[in-house]
């Protein structure tokens, strides 16, 4: 995701950079970037739309507050010009079209169905398969999911707009750009994922069409998933100062309180080269070749190198040891052997009905605690990052929310 940062320029890279090394995602991706339909479920029929659609809408009287608003909007229509897009707007309705049906309003501003359904069509499709009523609960479930997570894009970005917009407009700029920017790569992607599905990708257009025979709206998912990278980027710029505040005396005690996790088993990783017996005049001859590759290993010959030109039943190819743990190892014949080797070592043949392995160990770990060294301490303060990052952006999330306007419309059952 935050590959599009190579296009910010100066005062928005200091702006936004610093989180990048975020161990994860802040804000649930709210589109599935991938051809829809093509892997999620079964081809739909022509009247797919009515299997997958949202529940029917009632008449504005019913729209259910989740706050009081001072007299604001809670139309049961609005005109798709409402709505403000990334890069351009959405396609505007002519007078004579009707106007489209409203799912939610935040601080006014329409979130409409097709909105929700487009965001969330594969995980839809994935549902048809489900007998009822199993079926229906989880594509409401999946709806309300997809719908809360809109309201809160909706949210961040409108306080996004509202701090930026007018302040900084340049850094809005440059943010849209990357946005922008990071689609186009997921767009080639999704183009590269097509061709290789079999399918003819010679342009845009291409790939427009066979997103909606599948549903998908390209302009609809280039919308949200450019939404999704603005609002992300923002809460990462808001909360970095807090996750920047873990020290090292919290990543102590964090160690020191949590033991358990630390704890090492016993596991070693290691090289065979199998050399079947039957593939040779006799066994002796297969002991004897097994013999000279011990030879060469010692002498210094690169252990994959020999593992590919003269093993069999390697795994990779490169020779890598089935199993790490005591009681996983196979074949077993070699787990006594292994477990006393050093790291680098080369052990004696071990042989085995079909024929003889030749054994090496790569890595050795004995069982105990994880050292508190630079490599656990920076794991630590990954985990320790992510967790008062996760905190701090509900808190910072719920505070946005508490003080919007948001109408949920509510449905018949």
């Amino acid at each position: 995701m935050h590959s599009g940062r190579g296009r910010l320029s100066g005062s928005l890279r200091c702006f936004l950079d610093p989180l990048c090394r975020l161990a994860r995602p802040l804000v649930p991706a709210a589109v599935l970037m991938a051809l829809a339909g093509c892997a999620t479920g079964p081809a739909l029929p022509a009247d797919a739309p009515n299997l997958v659609a949202l529940p029917p809408r009632v008449d504005a009287a019913t729209v259910a507050r989740s706050q009081q608003p001072e007299g604001g909007p809670a139309n049961a229509a609005i005109r798709r010009t409402v709505f403000e897009a990334v890069n351009e707007p959405l396609p505007r309705l002519t007078a004579g079209e009707a106007a489209v049906s409203v799912r939610a309003h935040v601080n006014g501003v329409p979130i409409l169905d097709e909105e929700v359904r487009d965001a969330c069509l594969a995980q839809l499709r994935a549902s048809l398969n489900l007998p009822e009523p199993e079926r229906g609960r989880r594509q409401q479930e999946i709806i309300d999911r997809t719908l809360a997570t809109l309201i809160d894009t909706e949210v961040i970005l409108q306080d996004l707009n509202a701090r930026l917009a007018k302040m900084r407009p340049q850094y809005m700029e440059k943010l849209k750009e990357a946005a922008a920017h990071e689609f186009a790569k997921q767009l080639n992607t999704m183009k590269t994922a097509a061709v290789q599905r079999g399918l003819t990708i010679k342009n845009e257009d291409d790939l427009r069409s066979i997103l909606l025979a599948q549903g998908m709206s390209l302009d609809s998912m280039r919308r949200q998933r450019e939404r999704d990278f603005m609002a992300m980027e923002y809460m990462r710029s808001r909360i970095f100062t807090t996750v920047n505040e873990v020290g090292h005396q919290e990543i102590l005690e964090y160690y020191q309180q949590h033991r358990n996790e630390f704890q090492i088993a016993d596991n070693v990783q290691w090289q065979d080269i199998f050399i079947d017996a039957g593939k040779y005049p006799s066994r002796q001859d297969a002991r004897q070749f097994a013999e000279r590759l011990i030879v060469l290993a010692r002498a210094g010959q690169d252990f994959s190198k020999l593992a590919a030109q003269y093993g069999r039943d390697t795994i990779y190819g490169t020779g890598e040891g089935y199993g790490h743990l005591r009681g996983e190892i196979k074949p077993p014949e070699a787990e006594p052997i292994l477990f006393q080797l050093k790291e680098g070592q080369i052990g004696p043949i071990i042989e085995v009905s079909q024929g003889f392995h030749v054994i090496r160990v790569v890595k050795r770990e004995y069982a105990g605690i994880k050292p508190f060294d630079a490599k656990t301490q920076g794991d630590i303060r990954k985990k320790l990052q992510s967790q008062v990052a996760n905190e701090e952006y509900k808190r910072l999330l719920g505070e946005l929310k508490r003080k919007a306007t948001i109408e949920i419309a509510r449905y018949s059952q």
